[in-house]
């Protein structure tokens, strides 16, 4: 029986592998489809079935652009230990038909160098707008037996380059369904954001500080009448009961909701004007509700700005206030004018959002930037294809 094996190292990865999973199992339901995530822990119950050594690390895999400290950090938590022990597991995976690495150049060399088995490459790291691919990493995905790049600018750097590269849309855009309108109690009267906190370490701090911004730029505008509605994501990968923790923090008053699907708890505020939502699931639709979004996360952020909602990002903790830090400025690349990142100062940050909202010419531009940049879903149909094809030549 043909089996695939997708091997992803970033949480953003994983959700990609999932696309990809998703459409390999429509074209071909029969076939075995399995996901090692060389970064995180895969959540009890996702699709596709998780396989091999797991663990959580410090850095939530950000090691990438010379990040010394996480690197360091993650190797005392036993980062190399882990790596090790997944690295024996990928040289079990010979009967494989296929693999598939979504990420960087190094789970495509772990997939090659272990696994010896056709692997196709889904380059979600790496864009032509940000930093180009080295002269090591085209020569690691010229081994690949089809690469897909994240950008059309991208693929033809590297098939400059030699390497087998295409650009078939964003895989990114593929986890936005179309939107079920009535998923979600959406105040038609509100201003409305989502809130996306990330799914690494720092999601409950990220959370506490957009909650306490919330309550500040509700204050700032109720001499207006405007009442706000704010949707906070709880992704996958993120404890519930520390986003709850650390929204109660700001003195909100938590309300359970079993009842609704993805609410999964309301947040009462002193400001009359503001209703907060907690949301598992029901991603795309919190997306397509919002006017504005207020994002610390990665994939999350992309997809935001993908949907055409004006993306606004805290810089990173701790750099100069006439700095983003190098996380941000690299999403501010890819992004660029459909990201707005301000200083991570509360009355800087609500400063710049009530500016924003009241700027309706720049939010549109930044909506149209945002689809622009990253482009049209349906991918992960046509990776699938290439896949498959693949995995149909080995067996």
């Amino acid at each position: 029986m043909r089996s695939i094996l997708l091997v992803s190292n970033g949480h953003g990865e994983a959700a990609i592998a999932g696309y990809i999973a998703s459409a390999l199992r429509t074209k071909a339901p029969a076939i075995v489809i399995e996901h090692l995530p060389l970064v995180g822990r895969a959540p009890d119950g996702a699709w596709p079935p998780a396989v091999g050594p797991q663990a959580e690390m410090p850095s939530g895999g950000l090691v990438t652009y010379g990040n010394a400290r996480n690197v360091f950090g993650d190797i005392r938590a036993g980062l190399l230990g882990l790596s090790l022990r997944q690295f024996v597991f990928l040289a079990g995976q010979r009967e494989r038909s296929a693999l598939v690495a979504v990420g960087d150049v190094y789970c495509l060399a772990a997939c090659l160098i272990f696994a010896r088995r056709p692997t196709a490459f889904v380059a979600t790291a790496k864009s032509e707008l940000v930093a180009p691919h080295s002269r090591l990493e085209c020569a690691i995905a010229k081994r690949a037996a089809a690469t897909f790049a994240r950008d059309a600018l991208t693929a033809q750097a590297l098939q400059r380059r030699g390497v087998r590269a295409q650009w078939v849309g964003n895989l990114m855009m593929d986890g936005l369904a179309q939107p079920d309108p009535g998923a979600l109690p959406v105040r038609a009267d509100a201003i409305r954001f989502a809130v996306l906190p990330g799914s690494r370490h720092d999601a409950a701090d990220n959370a506490r500080a957009a909650g306490r911004r919330l309550r500040l730029i509700a204050a700032a505008l109720a001499g207006r009448g405007a009442a706000l509605q704010a949707f906070v994501s709880v992704a996958p990968s993120a404890s519930l009961a520390d986003l709850e923790r650390a929204i109660a923090a700001e003195g909100f008053e938590l309300r359970h909701r079993p009842a609704d699907a993805g609410i999964v708890a309301t947040a009462a505020a002193r400001e009359r004007n503001l209703e907060v939502m907690l949301v598992r699931g029901c991603f795309a639709e919190m997306l397509a509700a919002s006017d504005v979004v207020l994002g610390q996360a990665g994939t999350a952020n992309e997809q935001a700005a993908g949907m055409g909602r004006p993306v606004i990002a805290a810089s990173d903790p701790g750099v100069p206030p006439q700095r983003v830090g190098w996380y941000r400025q690299r999403q501010q690349r890819l992004l660029g004018d459909a990201l707005l990142v301000l200083p991570d100062d509360d009355g800087d940050f609500v400063r710049g959002v009530v500016q924003l909202l009241d700027d309706p010419e720049r939010k549109r531009r930044m909506a149209i930037t945002g689809r622009e940049r990253m482009g049209e879903a349906g991918a992960a149909a046509k990776v699938a294809d290439v896949v498959l094809t693949l995995a149909g030549r080995s067996s």
